[in-house]
């Protein structure tokens, strides 16, 4: 049995982590859209949910994990679906019970993905921590304490999204960097090359790449 990948994009609003997934397998693969917003390019997935809460969430995913016919899932965003969870948990429960089922449900989130024998990307926003020595450091947006700065360690593949336009040419360049300083990015160097620290803002790439470089 090979491994697995967990992929985790990340940039805040605009930067292009959903645009990335433009190229996706339209046929076989499974678009979680927690965020329930149109997408950025022609929605042509034959598999797309849009839940509207945790559970719907939950279902889409094993139901794509289950199917034969899909063989990578997309969930955009994981900072949508923790939202979620935040508000399900204050719904249902008051002070430290609050905290105490949302880092529960977090948990089985992750623990659920890991146990999934496909790749699957997710997209989240970050935001700016400051550590014990006083350096600031890009990590994954979260809620309450046990999880921050924690997140990345559940995926293997971390990238930072960005873009920018060039203003002679109006054409925009949009790209992941595989090792961005003060962040939390992560690459296996086999994967794309010891020496390449920026690739195209293409998340199929990335899934072909990992497919090669796991036969």
């Amino acid at each position: 049995m090979r491994d697995y990948y967990k992929v985790l994009l990340v940039s805040q609003s605009g930067k292009g982590k959903t645009y990335s997934f433009r190229n996706m397998n339209p046929d076989t693969t499974g678009f979680v859209n927690v965020e329930n917003k149109p997408l950025p390019f022609k929605n042509n997935f034959k598999f797309h949910a849009r839940p509207l809460n945790t559970s719907q969430t939950k279902v889409s995913l094993k139901e794509y994990a289950e199917n034969p016919a899909i063989d990578c899932i997309v969930i955009d965003s994981l900072s949508a679906y923790l939202d979620m969870l935040l508000a399900e948990a204050r719904a249902t429960n008051k002070g430290f019970d609050v905290w105490n089922k949302y880092n529960e449900e977090v948990g089985k989130f992750f623990n659920y993905l890991k146990s999934i024998q496909k790749e699957v990307f997710i997209s989240a926003h970050y935001e700016w921590i400051q550590d014990e020595g006083g350096a600031r450091e890009r990590r994954i947006k979260t809620k309450g304490k046990e999880w921050e700065g924690v997140i990345e360690k559940e995926f293997t593949i971390v990238l930072y999204a960005d873009r920018k336009i060039d203003t002679n040419t109006k054409k925009v360049d949009a790209w992941f960097d595989l090792a961005l300083d003060n962040s939390s990015s992560k690459c296996p160097p086999d994967l794309f090359g010891e020496d390449v620290f920026k690739i195209p803002n293409d998340s199929k790439l990335i899934f072909d790449k990992i497919i090669e470089f796991t036969k």
